[in-house]
């Protein structure tokens, strides 16, 4: 019995952990483009954006007559599936800076692409990584 509730346990505590693991975000400052914690105006902007935008998305998908986007369900051959959004495409977007050179940036969605794509490219070196967080 107390096996059976510390594996219990620990499924719970793994799955809150994906869960917390998936809302993490990294803040960049918009004048210096260092990494920074956002303000608590900053932040409450960028989450009532970001839900929002998840608002708009799952209305989008319900009229299209789409699954619901990450809601597991079983088939008939005992396989569990999942339909994703296009938020679960990472994109990769290459621009030509100034210097004719070629800048990479991955970004995650249809929405930040066409956002990465109207920014204009600045002549600061990045560091590609592409690394799942």
């Amino acid at each position: 019995m107390v096996a059976v509730a510390a594996l219990a346990l620990s499924a719970t505590v793994s799955a809150a952990g994906q869960d917390a693991q998936a809302g993490q975000t990294v803040f960049k400052d918009p004048a210096t483009g260092q990494i920074r914690n956002p303000t608590a105006t900053e932040a409450k902007q960028f989450n009532d954006l970001r839900a929002a935008q998840r608002k708009a998305d799952v209305a989008a998908r319900k009229a299209s007559g789409a699954p619901a986007a990450g809601v597991p369900r079983l088939q008939s051959n005992g396989i569990l599936v999942a339909d994703l959004d296009e938020s679960s495409m990472t994109y990769s977007v290459v621009r030509r800076n100034a210097h004719g050179g070629l800048d990479h940036e991955c970004v995650d969605g249809a929405h930040a692409a066409a956002k990465t794509l109207s920014t204009p490219v600045t002549t600061q070196s990045k560091e590609h990584q592409n690394e799942v967080q």
